[in-house]
């Protein structure tokens, strides 16, 4: 799979890269925990959802391996693996909640990057490949909402979790506007929490 980027394209999605891509490890690692502390269907239906994570994450390092080397990766790396990794405190049930709102907020992010007329949107395989991850990840916030529907109160930690997330993808403000992304905007949308989503 190659890129049909310019090369101040590929550099902003190379510095994006690590922290779409850390969001996908934890996802993973998050799925397959969940399913393990839960039985029947929804132990099934998360497993598979982690599954679908460890794919992305394959993609997103296969495409990687094509793009330039991040600015600043390892220290993305560090800051969005210990964001993701506050998002399993308190519980399960919050966990999946949180989960909700940052596979939402993730949709939101790649569908701006997906929009007519961007970068993205005129290379056939990154956007066929974000495309895909924006479908899964879409599905992936249905089952989690369904998991945690009628279980309690989750509007607080899925909020917080939202705004972190928005302080995550300010770090890449630049990068997002080379890829045609408002960042202010994008940061501003992502940080709150949509009316009925958990």
């Amino acid at each position: 799979m190659g890129h049909g980027l310019a090369s101040a394209e590929a550099q902003a999605l190379a510095d994006l890269l690590p922290l779409l891509a850390c969001g996908e490890e934890a996802a993973a690692i998050a799925f397959v925990r969940l399913a393990q502390r839960q039985e029947g269907t929804l132990a099934a239906t998360l497993a598979a959802i982690g599954v679908e994570e460890d794919v992305h994450q394959a993609l997103l390092a296969a495409l990687g391996e094509m793009l330039p080397e991040p600015d600043r990766g390892g220290e993305q790396r560090r800051v969005a693996r210990r964001f993701h990794q506050s998002l399993a405190a308190d519980g399960p049930l919050v966990h999946l909640a949180r989960i909700a709102a940052v596979d939402a907020a993730t949709c939101t992010i790649l569908s701006r990057m997906l929009a007519r007329g961007r970068p993205l949107a005129r290379d056939p395989r990154t956007f066929a490949l974000f495309s895909q991850i924006r479908a899964d990840e879409a599905r992936h916030v249905a089952s989690a909402r369904a998991a945690v529907a009628g279980q309690g109160d989750f509007r607080s930690a899925a909020a917080e979790a939202r705004a972190g997330l928005a302080r995550l993808i300010a770090s890449g403000g630049e990068a997002f506007e080379r890829l045609g992304v408002d960042p202010d905007r994008l940061v501003r949308d992502v940080g709150v929490l949509p009316q009925g989503l958990v």
